[in-house]
């Protein structure tokens, strides 16, 4: 008796395709393409999610000086350090000094 479990030559050329598209429909690449060109960091995870990160969140911490109150422990008055937002930006640490005389330009 032949066994019905044995594995086909391969899958329908249709199927494959069918599975590409269903794939990029699910992972959105389109999506994705625009979040890359943005710099953002994508990560596909289980089950067609994604997780999208902006790289510039990064660089932004509580101040130390007041400890993310905005205000001075004395006095009550704004922190001189934060301006009284509460948060500093640090500069990344892959940041490549600019040559060219462009202010404030990355590469």
């Amino acid at each position: 008796m032949p066994d019905h479990n044995l594995p086909t030559a391969g899958r329908p050329a249709w199927f494959d395709r069918l599975l590409d598209r269903l794939g990029a429909w699910l992972s959105a690449d389109d999506e994705d393409a625009r979040a890359t060109a943005r710099g953002w960091v994508v990560r596909r995870g289980a089950r067609g999610t994604r997780v999208y990160r902006d790289p510039r969140w990064d660089t932004v911490h509580a101040c130390i000086s007041c400890g993310g109150r905005g205000l001075g422990f004395t006095d009550g008055a704004a922190c001189p350090a934060c301006a009284g937002s509460g948060v500093v930006r640090r500069a990344p640490a892959t940041a490549v000094p600019v040559t060219d005389g462009c202010e404030g330009a990355r590469s």
